[in-house]
């Protein structure tokens, strides 16, 4: 064929034809945010800024933006616009004060039906119900029920830490940690002993570590964001294999919500699995889009006595508390040990106020004077003596804790374990002066928030006292956001704080945490989907 009068072979035509419409399919969204006069880093075709995201890693590549950028850009997940934003006022108008146009979070790659009716995937009223289900198990008082199972588990974190200990050679805390909060999980959720302190091979705990080692620019989700029919075709043939390695706890799930069916005849479990079945409807169990369809579900009420729950989604929310109270929990508490391992002064006062606040390590009532006069107690307590009863840690006492608690913030701000919240918006609005689109997913990079010196003195640097009463009645809204915020901030947070307080509790009254040949000065990050060391936390626990 003669094009241009040169002469081409049909088959390198189709070829450059086929080349060019593909380059141009892979750029067809770029375009998106050139109308409402949005920047951003330049996308590469089908990629997106995927390829410069894979290099740097999530964290810091959205920090070197944010210096480049501002606060407000755009950047794309293969062909998919998100627009991002650090302005903590937008923020503020996105996750609170706007929420009924933001409720939901988007869906980036192909999921099963599981990963889809997970409560941090739910959409709009479907959410509702689920989050109106779940949140007796946070309560208060659910969490002074919960003390003396975490209490059980501790007695077994505590005999490891001795072993560790007598050793004398250094620690990767990462799995210390892991066992201890996964044995919390199967126990206040579940009523379960799975013993993964025991065993830190266990096939619970390797399995949870695969999901969040891998390398999500490895993954089959990246592949399904780049090429989102390929990703379905894969999902079709193999249903959840863009997951990874969920297949294990779909199947370890399904057998929890069988073996506690079959039990039926037991009474008085109080734990998570136990109220979700209890917000079951006979027949219900299972429900096609039709049968939900017709019974007309038009609020929160209909979805409870109309509707229940169905198998499929309790299994869900057995996975996301599995998954996310693991990983989130023990890498926290792993953060925080290499803090104040690197940081003798803070860790003096801090076991200064736990002796203080809740006594020594030693057990039982101290008596003052001969006396077990508590007011007694109290006024010598105030007046410096040492005389004070010893107490375990539990719900209410570690409230007491006001440095611990800084100390926990101020670990959360330098090391958010989800470094990103994301939205999605449904209507076409304007916020300070900015136009955000119908359907657009938005992304807003909790790490750059909390690593902006304009809130933050020496961000990089860990220093409790940004959590001191003093900053906190300074602090800007919506620049600390560890666990979200809003309506759809973290349901399991008040459990995360009361297992992380605890295990420091009886970890630093009898233990010393100092830094070994291992110890990261700057620790190095995975390119997983959250905050984790990619060569785990080394330090070394000596007896006090």
């Amino acid at each position: 064929m003669d094009v241009f009068g040169v002469s081409i072979p049909n088959f390198l035509l189709v070829i450059s034809i086929f080349l060019v419409t593909a380059y141009f399919y892979g750029r067809k969204t770029f375009d998106f945010f050139s109308e409402y006069g949005i920047k951003g880093p330049k996308p590469i075709t089908f990629l997106g800024n995927l390829l410069d995201l894979s290099k740097a890693g999530f964290g810091q590549m959205l920090l070197e933006w944010k210096k480049e950028h501002g606060d407000i850009y755009g950047m794309f997940f293969g062909a998919i616009p998100n627009l991002v934003i650090s302005d903590p006022e937008i923020i503020g108008e996105i996750l609170v004060k706007s929420f009924s146009n933001f409720t939901n979070r988007p869906l980036i790659f192909t999921v099963d039906e599981y990963t889809n009716n997970m409560l941090s995937a739910a959409k709009d009223d479907h959410w509702k119900y689920l989050r109106t289900v779940l949140a007796p198990s946070y309560s208060s008082k659910r969490m002074r029920e919960m003390v003396p199972l975490i209490e059980n588990v501790l007695k077994t974190f505590e005999k490891n830490l001795n072993k560790i200990a007598d050793s004398k050679e250094p620690t990767d805390v990462t799995i210390l940690f892991s066992g201890y909060t996964m044995d919390v999980i199967a126990s206040t959720g579940f009523g379960i002993k799975v013993d993964s302190q025991e065993n830190p091979d266990s096939p619970l705990v390797k399995n949870a570590r695969k999901v969040f080692d891998a390398d999500f620019f490895k993954s089959l989700q990246v592949i399904s964001i780049i090429f989102p029919n390929l990703g379905k075709l894969i999902h079709k043939i193999k249903p959840g294999a863009t997951l990874g390695n969920l297949s294990y706890f779909i199947n370890f799930c399904k057998e929890l919500v069988e073996e506690r069916k079959r039990e039926k005849h037991i009474t008085g479990r109080k734990d998570l699995l136990q109220l979700m079945l209890d917000a079951q409807l006979e027949g219900h169990e299972k429900l096609d889009k039709k049968t939900e369809q017709e019974l007309k579900l038009e609020n929160v009420t209909d979805w409870r006595t109309k509707r229940g729950l169905t198998d499929v989604e309790i299994i869900a929310q057995c996975m996301v508390f599995f998954l996310a109270g693991f990983e989130t929990t023990a890498s926290t508490l792993s953060f925080f040990v290499h803090s104040i391992a690197t940081n003798p002064d803070v860790q003096d006062k801090l076991c200064q106020e736990i002796e203080e606040q809740l006594g020594q390590s030693g057990s039982g009532v101290v008596r003052c004077g001969g006396r077990d006069d508590q007011f007694e107690i109290m006024q010598r307590k105030q007046k410096g003596s040492l005389c004070i009863p010893h107490e375990s840690p539990n719900y209410d006492n570690v409230q007491k804790l006001t440095y611990l608690d800084m100390c926990m913030d101020e670990t959360l701000r330098l090391y958010p374990i989800g470094f990103m919240l994301s939205r999605e918006c449904k209507e076409d609005c304007t916020i300070k002066g900015i136009r955000i689109p119908k359907d657009v997913s938005l992304m807003l990079p909790v790490m750059c928030l909390h690593y902006d010196s304009r809130y933050w003195t020496e961000p990089e640097k860990f220093n409790p006292e940004h959590f001191s009463k003093e900053n906190k009645a300074k602090q800007t809204p919506f620049t600390y956001l560890p666990f979200g915020g809003g309506p759809r901030v973290c349901a399991g947070m008040r459990l995360a704080e009361l297992e992380f307080k605890m295990a420091v509790v009886q970890m630093l009254r009898k233990f010393r945490l100092v830094p070994c040949e291992k110890t990261e000065d700057k620790i190095e990050f995975s390119k997983a989907g959250l905050l984790k060391a990619k060569n785990g936390i080394w330090i070394k626990i000596e007896h006090r």
